[in-house]
């Protein structure tokens, strides 16, 4: 006779599988997966726009054309700024290198002890070259994937037509239908606003940070700008990340002082506060609602996973798996565990109520009346 075993325990067995082999694929079909998470956001954004341009009366395929475009035309000038940069910072990273071991010798020298050999040795031995072409490949991966991404986006987008139209007639139970479609739009609302908001801050924050390098005249400011507005997307390293490669500049530019490096850092630090702190929780509110231990925590692991795009993408794919464990009964507690404050505030956002309606009054003009 077989013994039922503990269902906690079978339960918990059959978590740590799962979660085990979705790791494994996760990891081994990154090639592919990274491209089409990537692709889904970015089909988000060129609906968002696209919605945009049909409120000055263009046609639909006319407003996403244009949509597209700018898309396209916006990742490829930052795409010729950076490349062109990148090429000239590599020529003149042996004469920072240079720089650097010129204040290291004189640091010692004023002290007046002599410098420790071990720690000298390990400087020769460092190549900048190498270790900033190492960082930058990070970040260059997502161009060289540009063309898996568009192909990704253009099945996308054509789905994107008909899915909902799907969904509705797989499922069979009626009362679920609703509940589906509430989820949808509220991961679609959170996630949009999350980007927008984001992009908004990042690019003002890029700005400002540009307009304290020019004022200072750090070499490569446009370069500089841009990396902060990428790594503005990583919550917390990112900011740390984004003033300390210019900071480091600033120490080994010729030409500038030791009171131009304070003041033009303490500027770009002033401007991530300002940015990060006040400006953005402002217009952010509420919708992330994730515990920033959570964030952190996601950061590392899907930093780990998948890289510099991992830690890129860490925050909105919390997000969307927070609001789905939000609505699944079972899985409520664990999103209350990841939340900020334990209020999920799952169904009282405005432009999901309205969107729902909307998408609520399509059905039942196609379908029939729906059976809650």
């Amino acid at each position: 006779m077989i013994k039922k075993g503990n269902p906690y325990i079978i339960n918990l067995s059959l978590i740590i599988i799962i979660l085990f082999i979705l790791f494994n694929v996760l990891y081994i079909g990154a090639n592919l997966i990274i491209p089409f998470i990537i692709a889904l956001l970015f089909s988000f954004a060129i609906i968002g726009l696209s919605n945009f341009y049909k409120k000055f009366k263009l046609p639909s395929f006319l407003a996403f054309l244009l949509s597209l475009s700018t898309y396209i035309g916006i990742f490829w000038l930052i795409g010729k700024l950076i490349g062109n940069n990148i090429d000239e910072l590599i020529k003149l990273l042996p004469l920072y290198q240079t720089r650097i071991f010129e204040i290291y010798y004189q640091v010692f020298e004023y002290l007046g002890i002599p410098e420790p050999s071990s720690v000298t040795e390990i400087l020769k031995q460092v190549n900048l070259q190498y270790v900033f072409t190492v960082v930058v490949s990070g970040f260059t991966s997502i161009f060289s994937k540009m063309g898996i991404i568009l192909f990704y986006v253009m099945f996308i987008l054509l789905e994107y037509r008909f899915f909902k139209d799907k969904l509705y007639l797989m499922i069979v139970n009626n009362s679920q239908k609703i509940h589906i479609i509430e989820t949808l739009e509220k991961i679609k609302t959170d996630v949009k606003s999350y980007f927008v908001i984001k992009t908004i801050v990042s690019f003002f924050t890029a700005l400002f940070s540009y307009i304290i390098m020019v004022i200072f005249g750090l070499d490569f400011a446009i370069f500089w700008s841009m990396l902060v507005f990428i790594l503005n997307f990583i919550p917390n390293v990112g900011s740390i990340i984004a003033v300390l490669f210019p900071s480091l500049l600033s120490l080994v530019q010729p030409g500038f002082t030791l009171y131009d490096s304070v003041f033009m850092v303490s500027g770009l630090i002033g401007v991530q506060i300002m940015m990060g702190n006040i400006i953005e929780p402002k217009f952010m509110g509420n919708r992330l609602n994730l515990s920033p231990l959570v964030i952190i925590i996601s950061l590392g692991f899907w930093g780990a996973l998948w890289g510099i795009v991992g830690m890129l993408l860490s925050v909105p794919i919390m997000v969307i798996i927070n609001i789905i464990l939000a609505k699944i009964p079972v899985t409520k507690p664990i999103a209350i565990l990841l939340s900020e404050k334990g209020d999920l505030q799952i169904d009282d956002s405005e432009e999901v109520a309205k969107n729902r309606k909307k998408i609520l009054k399509s059905f039942k003009e196609k379908f029939g009346k729906i059976k809650k």
